[in-house]
C-alpha cells in the first residue's frame, strides 16, 4: 500500500492563526484531518512584531489541530507570507544562444527560469518566479513549449519578493515547534487557489483578500498571476474607527461591526436601531444603525480607492473581464459587494472555498480561503522548496510551475 502524503498549512494572520492538517483520499478528495482556529498576538499588518507571542500561539494551533491524528504524522509545512515588505515584478529571460536551441527541452526551461531569478540584495529573498509564458520564434503565450523546434525561446516570469528578516522570522516561529517550513506562499496567491476558477484566470480578474490587519491584492491574465501586491488596511482599522466614533472598547466595536454594521448605509431601514451597551460609566444608549455604519463606509471607500491605484500600477488602464473577487473575513462585512460594484461597476462576487470534495462546512467561509488554498497550493507544488532562505540563492522545484501551475494535479480535488 502506497503511504499516505500530509499537507500541513499554517495561515499566520493579524486576527486569527489557523492550521489544517489533511491528506489525499483515494478518490482524490481533500481528507481534513485536523483544524486548530488561534486568536492571534504579536502581528500586525502581516508582520511578526512580537516572536515569543506568535510561537506561542502558532504552537496552540498546531497542537489543536494534532489533537485527533496522534504522534507520527508529517507536518511539513505550508506557511502563509503578508505584509508590505512584499512587491512584485515581471521578468523576461531569453536563451543566451538562440542560434543553437533545436529541440526545446526540460533543461533548457529550468535555464530560462532560472535566468529569470532577479539579483537582490541580502535583505531580501525571491518567494516566487512563476511563468506566465512562453514565446517561441515570436509565437506568444505557448505554456508548454517542451518538445517544440525552435530558434529564439523566451520567458514571460511573474517574480514575488520579500524582506529576509520578515520571512526567516516566520520560519523560526514554526521552526520553533519541531517542525519545518516546505514552502511559503504570498497570501494572495494561496487564495486564490481555493476561490478562483479557472475561467475566471483566463478572463483576467483582481482578487482581493481583506484580512484583519492588511488587504492582499492578486490580478490574473491568461491563467497566471501577473501582479502582486499589499495595503496596510484590513478589518481592524474599521473595527478601529468604529470604536473611536462610538467611544466603545475595540472588542465591543467589533462585536457592533459584525452584527449591526454595514458599509452601505442606505441599504438599513430609516428606523432601524441599535443599543449601545454601557461602558465605564456611560449609560445604555440608542443609535440609529446608519449612523452607526458611517464610519464603517468611510474607510471601506478609502480601501477601495487604494485597490484601483494599486490596478494602475499594475498597468491595466480598467478592470478586468472576470471582474473582482472579494473574499478574506473583511469580504463577509455587509453591504461589501454592493458597494465595490456600485462604486466600480463590472462583475463582483464573494468567494469562499467551495468545490472542494471533503472540505468540512466549517472551513466554507471567505475567512479560511487562504489556509485552504494553502493546502491547495502543497498538492500542486509538491517539489517546490523553501531553498532561498538555506542559502541557495536558486529555486529549487522550479519544474513544478511549468505545466500550467500544476493543473492535472489539482484536478482531483476540486
Amino acid at each position: 500500500m502506497a503511504r499516505d502524503t500530509f499537507y500541513t498549512a499554517v495561515d499566520i494572520g493579524t486576527d486569527k492563526v489557523t492550521s489544517i492538517m489533511a491528506r489525499v483520499g483515494t478518490e482524490g478528495e481533500l481528507k481534513i484531518l485536523g483544524t486548530g482556529v488561534v486568536t492571534s498576538q504579536g502581528v500586525t499588518k502581516g508582520r511578526i512584531e512580537n516572536i515569543e507571542e506568535v510561537q506561542e500561539v502558532v504552537h496552540e494551533s498546531l497542537e489543536e489541530a494534532q489533537r485527533y491524528i496522534g504522534s507520527g504524522v508529517p507536518t511539513d509545512v505550508y506557511a502563509s507570507v503578508s505584509g508590505t515588505h512584499l512587491t512584485s515584478l515581471n521578468t523576461k529571460e531569453m536563451v543566451d544562444d538562440p542560434d543553437n536551441v533545436g529541440d526545446i527541452t526540460s533543461k533548457l526551461l529550468d535555464r530560462l527560469l532560472r535566468g529569470s531569478f532577479p539579483d537582490v540584495g541580502p535583505d531580501q529573498e525571491v518567494l516566487h518566479v512563476i511563468p506566465n509564458g512562453y514565446n517561441v520564434d515570436g509565437m506568444s503565450g505557448i505554456r508548454n513549449p517542451v518538445g517544440l523546434h525552435g530558434n529564439l525561446v523566451e520567458v514571460e516570469a511573474h517574480v514575488v519578493m520579500g524582506d529576509a528578516a520578515t520571512l526567516k522570522n516566520t520560519v523560526k516561529v514554526i521552526e520553533s515547534n519541531k517542525t519545518s517550513v516546505k514552502s511559503m506562499v504570498a497570501h494572495s496567491l494561496a487564495s486564490a487557489e481555493a476561490t478562483l476558477g479557472g475561467d475566471e484566470r483566463e478572463m483576467g480578474v483582481v482578487l482581493v483578500d481583506i484580512g484583519g490587519g492588511t488587504t492582499d491584492i492578486a490580478i490574473y491574465r491568461q491563467g497566471q498571476p501577473c501582479y502582486s501586491a499589499v495595503i496596510p488596511v484590513g478589518g481592524f482599522q474599521l473595527t478601529r474607527d468604529l470604536s473611536i466614533a462610538l467611544k466603545t472598547p475595540l472588542y465591543l466595536a467589533e462585536e457592533m461591526k459584525i452584527k449591526w454594521g454595514s458599509v452601505m448605509p442606505e441599504m438599513i431601514p430609516t428606523d432601524a436601531k441599535v443599543v449601545i451597551p454601557s461602558f465605564q460609566g456611560q449609560p445604555q444608549h440608542s443609535l440609529s444603525r446608519r449612523i452607526l455604519s458611517e464610519p464603517l463606509n468611510a474607510r471601506m471607500m478609502e480601501l477601495i480607492t487604494m485597490i484601483v491605484l494599486k490596478v494602475r500600477q499594475s498597468g491595466l488602464r480598467e478592470f478586468p473581464a472576470g471582474g473582482i473577487v472579494l473574499t478574506g473575513g473583511g469580504a463577509e462585512m455587509t453591504g461589501l459587494a454592493d458597494l465595490v460594484q456600485k462604486t466600480l461597476g463590472g462583475r463582483v462576487r464573494i468567494a469562499y472555498p467551495d468545490g472542494i470534495a471533503g472540505l468540512p462546512v466549517q472551513l466554507r467561509k471567505p475567512a479560511f480561503s487562504a489556509a485552504v488554498g494553502l493546502l491547495l497550493w502543497g498538492i500542486k507544488h509538491q517539489g517546490e522548496t523553501r531553498s532561498s532562505l538555506n542559502g541557495d540563492r536558486s529555486i529549487r522545484g522550479i519544474k513544478s510551475w511549468r505545466w500550467g501551475l500544476g493543473r492535472k494535479k489539482v484536478a482531483a480535488v476540486r
